[in-house]
């Protein structure tokens, strides 16, 4: 081989390694902004018990305890097997809410608004999301499949009871589920929805999430995200909006959201219940952040209030 062949011939394998070794780290890089996101991290759940961890954490485990549990489960439309926990303390109420925990929690998380529901006479259907708790799953999809989970236990609760009157509820990616779900055909069981810090964009908020916690460009590595999303959770997030989802919402809605959230910014609150045509209510908490609304005083009081006007 010539000298001229033979430096031709380095120049490309060196350039066929370059090529490799950027595509391998794209790649790879691509995956782990998938995996932050979307993979769940099941270490952070508990799903056989609660381990009270303050004086309201007690009194909730102590109600929780006496409390008359069913696990109930169902086949999502892709084939996993999904619990929720049926509380039915008030056999002869047609009253019944259906909650939906936030992102990387399980229903447990929600002891303290089952417990105030319990309270004001209602019956409960507290699920476990995809991935979450007792529920199979390796994968969230920040609201997207979840929400044909949420209709497919309404369905469930609808032909148990099929007299009741459901108030949805869901906070962050369980607000996002049910904000989907508003958007398609509803049981006539439904009389209101309430969602409390959830966002208007899965991509945006992705990308919003994402962009907060590297230092290093995340649009570039948008496309082959959305391919794994894809490939593993079978939808775009091109292709989704919740924002049209909310424009074919017939049912009235609560929104809710701390004004001083950073995690998902206050105008997702704003474009969500700008888009809904039937009745709305809007509740921003002052000084509040992620997840805090409950903190305040007269939380339980707006959501529960709202949802009588329509049982």
């Amino acid at each position: 081989m010539s000298e001229k062949k033979e430096n031709k011939h380095i120049i490309l394998k060196t350039a066929c390694g370059t090529l490799a070794a950027g595509t391998a780290a794209y790649s790879g890089y691509a995956y782990l902004l998938f995996r932050n996101a979307f993979v769940t991290d099941r270490s952070r759940f508990h799903p056989d018990g609660v381990n009270p961890s303050s004086d309201e954490a007690a009194v909730n485990s102590d109600w929780f305890k006496k409390a008359e549990k069913h696990d109930e489960t169902i086949r999502s439309f892709d084939g996993l097997s999904l619990h929720a926990m049926r509380i039915e303390n008030h056999p002869d109420s047609d009253r019944w809410m259906i909650l939906m925990h936030g992102y990387h929690r399980t229903a447990y998380d929600l002891l303290h608004l089952m417990r105030e529901a319990d309270a004001r006479g209602f019956n409960l259907l507290a699920v476990d999301q995809r991935g979450s708790g007792k529920s199979e799953g390796k994968y969230c999809g920040l609201g997207w499949p979840e929400h044909y989970d949420l209709l497919s236990w309404i369905n469930f609760l609808s032909v148990l009871r099929p007299q009741s009157k459901i108030v949805l509820y869901g906070i962050d990616m369980g607000a996002n589920a049910v904000m989907n779900a508003v958007g398609d055909f509803l049981s006539k069981n439904i009389v209101c929805a309430v969602e409390e810090g959830g966002w208007s964009d899965i991509k945006k908020q992705f990308l919003y999430t994402a962009m907060k916690e590297t230092d290093l460009p995340v649009k570039p590595f948008y496309p082959a995200v959305d391919l794994l999303v894809r490939h593993y959770l079978s939808y775009s997030m091109n292709e989704v909006s919740t924002l049209r989802q909310l424009s074919r919402c017939t049912v009235p809605m609560l929104f809710m959201h701390g004004a001083d959230d950073e995690i998902v910014p206050l105008v997702n609150v704003e474009e969500c219940s700008r888009e809904v045509h039937s009745e709305t209510q809007m509740m921003i908490f002052s000084h509040t952040g992620f997840g805090g609304c409950r903190y305040n005083e007269n939380y339980y009081d707006v959501i529960f209030s709202f949802a009588e006007k329509y049982l």
